[in-house]
């Protein structure tokens, strides 16, 4: 609850996120739970070393046996002031982070398609297709595993920290731990929960 608490404040003076932990701390479980508890709607994506700048702006599905192209989640979010949690941002190649980073900083990305993403302030035209303008609702939340061994992912924060409200997100402590696995376990000896 204080985590949530300490994001929050973060997410309210409208700043992007940035939750560092190791693998399996909760930072998922975390901010799926405050946008939950705030009501607000969000789109998900998983990135990998082979994410590419097309798979992060467009997707493909078959549909009736053709294959259509549609809006990426980042593209979705953008127009319609969701919050964008991207995980696994550590995993990214840099051309991709690279993207990203023009995104967060100045509110602009062009699109494989050619459609270019620019800031809620800008003056557009409203009849250009060509041209998304950012929602004022939008937000990004990056999940990252903490730089160095054993995930071997790239150095995220190093780069790019300094435009996100980090949070630190660690092991919870072994009472509270405990308390969490007697929910899922009610009847689980205690002593076999401590171990």
């Amino acid at each position: 609850v204080k985590l949530l608490e300490r994001i929050l404040q973060d997410f309210q003076l409208g700043s992007h996120l940035c939750l560092i932990g190791n693998q399996g701390v909760g930072k998922n479980k975390l901010i799926d739970r405050l946008l939950f508890l705030l009501n607000y709607p969000r789109e998900y994506i998983q990135l990998h070393r082979d994410t590419t700048v097309q798979t992060l702006t467009v997707q493909f599905k078959v549909d009736n046996g053709k294959v259509v192209i549609e809006d990426s989640p980042l593209v979705k979010a953008v127009k319609f002031g969701y919050v964008l949690v991207i995980d696994e941002i550590d995993k990214a190649p840099t051309n991709v982070t690279c993207i990203l980073k023009s995104l967060v900083e100045t509110g602009e990305m062009w699109l494989s398609d050619g459609r270019k993403i620019v800031s809620s302030t800008t003056e557009v035209d409203e009849n250009d297709k060509n041209i998304i303008k950012t929602h004022q609702g939008f937000r990004i939340v990056v999940l990252a595993n903490r730089p160095g061994f054993p995930f071997l992912g790239n150095d995220f924060f190093a780069s790019m920290g300094h435009l996100f409200a980090c949070s630190a997100i660690d092991n919870p402590e072994a009472d509270s731990e405990i308390k969490l696995l007697k929910q899922y376990g009610p009847n689980v000896d205690e002593k076999l929960i401590k171990k």
